[in-house]
């Protein structure tokens, strides 16, 4: 797992375009939950240089990388993959949080998922195609589909498919409030992921349930 950003904090208050580093201690467990081995954290600045350096001598089967999947002049993981001939596989979804997200594979047969950097967008990353890519890898089957009618209305993207928080309470679902993609606080208390289809979805809809895998599993998270 490599975090990537200069603005990151370890310790301490949010401070002059400073944030804390919220992915860095949640991406292991939540990986390990999916049935990854993690074997590396680090934490690396806004360096073409240094990116590819970590990346084309990485011996892991799976590379995640967090922040810089965009074309800003600090987005570095797209001039790496390029940098390293790595074939491009899903470059940006319709999603909101995530759609930034991409998924490539190396020359070495290596594959590198890149997640973005606000932490519910990597959430949603993280649900939707690292967790499909590691269960494809170890040959399990695929969860059950299932829908549970909204307890509310939702607010849809124009276009995009909308991924948000959810409690399950009975047989609807209810969706959270602080949804947006740098916050944790929805997902901090929620069980699913609602998929909310362009254009909201109304109170009483059936909606597509994604299982948080530390919820389903009853780990314990720590969000800082």
């Amino acid at each position: 797992v490599f975090v990537l950003g200069d603005e990151l904090l370890t310790e301490g208050l949010p401070q002059d375009g400073r944030i804390r580093d919220a992915l860095g201690p949640m991406l292991p467990p939540w990986l390990r939950a999916l049935g990854a081995e993690v074997s590396t954290v680090r934490r690396i600045g806004d360096d073409a240089n240094a990116l590819h350096r970590v990346v084309s001598r990485s011996e892991a089967d799976l590379i995640v990388t967090t922040g810089g999947t965009a074309a800003g002049p600090v987005d570095h993981v797209h001039p790496t993959l390029r940098r390293i001939g790595a074939e491009l596989l899903v470059n940006g979804v319709k999603v909101r949080p995530g759609h930034p997200m991409l998924l490539a594979r190396t020359k070495e047969h290596q594959h590198l998922v890149g997640l973005p950097g606000n932490p519910l967008a990597a959430v949603s990353g993280l649900l939707t195609l690292a967790e499909p890519l590691l269960r494809t890898l170890a040959a399990r089957p695929a969860p059950e589909p299932y829908t549970l009618p909204l307890q509310g209305a939702v607010h849809g993207h124009p276009y995009d498919t909308r991924l948000v928080p959810a409690v399950l309470r009975g047989d609807h679902a209810v969706p959270l409030r602080y949804n947006g993609p740098a916050m944790l606080r929805g997902v901090a208390a929620a069980d699913a992921l609602a998929v909310v289809p362009p254009g909201g979805a109304r109170a009483g809809q059936e909606a597509e349930l994604i299982d948080l895998p530390w919820a389903a599993a009853g780990i314990g998270v720590c969000f800082t």
